[in-house]
């Protein structure tokens, strides 16, 4: 039965990819909503990889199906740092320092999601519409499953095994009588954690220019469902993380008065709900400053510095405290090394060199704030995803995942490689219709325009470049029909060669 999920997780996939990228990222997000339940109650090899075949999906319906997006993939800074992170660790992977499979593992949740960035650079404003509708009748599903958790208890949709460990220990919700809500996800962290990343593409959706009022309404309906999945799941660090993610939006936006209208109305909303019941307030633990000193000392201490000095080249892939072995993997996992920190983790398994790489990348991609276009209609999501991103990076001290978290990594990376995009092009991409009568938004062919590059005009002397072009031919020159003529005789003037910007 597993490898039927595994198959069909790749296929569903694959096929959307082909349709366009914005429906092949959503199919890779709704593949991860429903990884939890599926790994809980069917255990084994084939559905532990689930969502790894759904990103494999992605992967070859981009590079079969998009080959013209593809050329030029890794030009440019971002790609140089992408493959630069991909490329150390896979060296270190040939140290056997560990078990052949434990690095491989260790492999696969240090850089097997991070091509998403490079390929999230290439969507456009029609693919994000897509997203942001898809993932608000996902976070209506999730509350579903969230509610029926609530009332029937984690015993009525997730056995007690292996797998649900982290379920089962996490009973400390209305004075450690109840056990923190999943969802449908692995952890309650998990399913808080995917609510709060799709907000930046609900609220961009909602507060959006040339929206229509069915996609509004649908928008409202995803944030009120990711709001109360924050709250019903019993997991702090989302709610912390969006309230530094609205200051940072709100500062960014010069103190936008929509911004500012949506942070009181999301934070008004939540103790409405919240004073509905105990289950809903064990955020109220975060006014104790012991228990949050406590907290931040697990994850962030002296004893960081200590690794830092021991461990220069790494201590060998899949070392790392953060690491996480799948159970029929647990008699050659070695004792971890290190705190409950991303950035540990990223010593542990790759050393000085490792670390500094990925400082290094964020800093390129953070020193500069996206642009403030009024007329950008992204513009307010936009600066969501950056505070969010932003603000997932620098808690990062305090936890692990940030890289391996399913679907939330797929998310984040999403998003960055959109920063990426608009870092250059100081927008989100339209789509390019190469024929009139092109499907509407969100269906059919959207431009691959080149975003990885270095600087303006990098294409060939003579052909057409977007402001980061990749090589020749990028974006594809638009045929556009004379007074009169049918779409055939258009094709016809485009296959002999002559210009379409000159009359015969």
């Amino acid at each position: 039965m597993g490898i039927a999920f595994f198959l069909v997780a790749f296929a569903v996939v694959l096929l959307a990819t082909f349709r366009s990228l914005g429906w092949g990222f959503l199919a890779v997000v709704a593949v991860g909503y429903f990884n939890g339940v599926i790994r809980a109650n069917f255990l084994g090899v084939f559905t532990t990889f689930m969502f790894d075949a759904a990103v494999l999906g992605l992967y070859v319906g981009y590079f079969l199906g998009k080959s013209r997006w593809a050329e030029g993939f890794g030009s440019g800074p971002a790609g140089r740092f992408v493959l630069f992170l991909i490329g150390w660790p896979s060296f270190l992977c040939l140290v056997p320092v560990n078990h052949l499979l434990v690095r491989c593992i260790a492999l696969r949740a240090t850089v097997w999601f991070l091509p998403v960035l490079l390929i999230a650079t290439r969507l456009t404003t029609a693919d994000l519409a897509v997203f942001a509708r898809g993932v608000a009748v996902l976070n209506l599903v999730a509350l579903a499953g969230g509610m029926y958790v609530f009332e029937n208890g984690v015993e009525a949709l997730y056995p007690d095994n292996a797998i649900t460990q982290i379920i089962y220990g996490s009973k400390d919700v209305g004075g450690f009588k109840y056990y923190r809500v999943p969802s449908t996800f692995l952890s309650a962290h998990a399913y808080g954690g995917t609510m709060l990343l799709t907000l930046p593409f609900l609220l961009g959706r909602l507060v959006g220019l040339k929206v229509r009022l069915a996609d509004r309404c649908l928008a409202v309906a995803g944030v009120v469902a990711a709001a109360g999945g924050m709250l019903m799941c019993g997991a702090r660090s989302p709610l912390v993380l969006l309230a530094l993610t609205l200051a940072i939006a709100w500062l960014l936006s010069r103190l936008s008065l929509t911004l500012g209208l949506v942070g009181v109305v999301l934070v008004a909303g939540g103790l409405k709900f919240a004073s509905t019941g105990e289950r809903f307030q064990r955020a109220i633990s975060l006014e104790d400053t012991e228990i949050v000193g406590n907290r931040i000392a697990m994850s962030a201490n002296a004893s960081f510095l200590d690794l830092l000095i021991s461990y220069p080249l790494g201590a060998g892939m899949g070392s790392s405290a953060g690491t996480s072995i799948p159970y029929f993997l647990a008699d050659v996992a070695p004792i971890p090394i290190g705190l409950e920190n991303e950035y540990c983790r990223i010593l542990v398994d790759q050393g000085w060199v490792g670390l500094g790489g990925w400082l290094a990348f964020l800093v390129w991609l953070f020193v500069r704030p996206p642009p403030s276009r009024p007329a950008d209609p992204w513009r307010i999501g936009v600066v969501l995803m950056y505070s969010l991103t932003l603000a997932f990076w620098v808690s990062a001290f305090m936890g692990t995942g940030t890289l391996s978290s399913v679907p939330g990594s797929v998310i984040v990376l999403t998003q960055m490689g959109v920063l990426v995009a608009v870092r250059y092009q100081r927008t989100v991409p339209e789509a390019v219709s190469i024929l009139p009568g092109a499907p509407s938004e969100g269906e059919g062919f959207s431009s691959p325009l080149p975003l990885c590059g270095e600087g303006p005009g990098s294409g060939g002397a003579g052909t057409p470049s977007g402001p980061v072009g990749i090589g020749p031919g990028y974006p594809p020159t638009p045929i556009l029909p004379r007074k009169g003529e049918g779409r055939w005789n258009t094709l016809r003037r485009k296959s002999s060669g002559r210009s379409p910007w000159k009359s015969p």
